[in-house]
């Protein structure tokens, strides 16, 4: 059986998450023995549509790969 992703379900989802709780969650999904790459870039993307600057730097500093503690970049440390 194969798995399908509801990406209007996923992104209608992060849009009500705060940029503190994304930045947790990306860290959380980073730091987890399971990793799960698509879920780590939706969040990126979420992100990036909220403050590209912020976003691009963050990408820049953490080898385009996501720094694993975003929080900085956006202000919330």
């Amino acid at each position: 059986m194969s798995q399908t992703i509801d990406v209007a379900a996923i992104r209608g989802h992060l849009d009500g998450k705060t940029t503190l709780e994304l930045c947790d969650d990306y860290q959380h999904l980073r730091k987890s023995a399971r990793r799960m790459p698509w879920a780590e870039q939706a969040i990126s993307d979420a992100l990036c549509e909220r403050n590209q600057m912020a976003w691009f730097e963050w990408q820049m500093e953490g080898g385009l790969f996501g720094y694993p503690r975003p929080h900085r970049y956006f202000g919330l440390i």
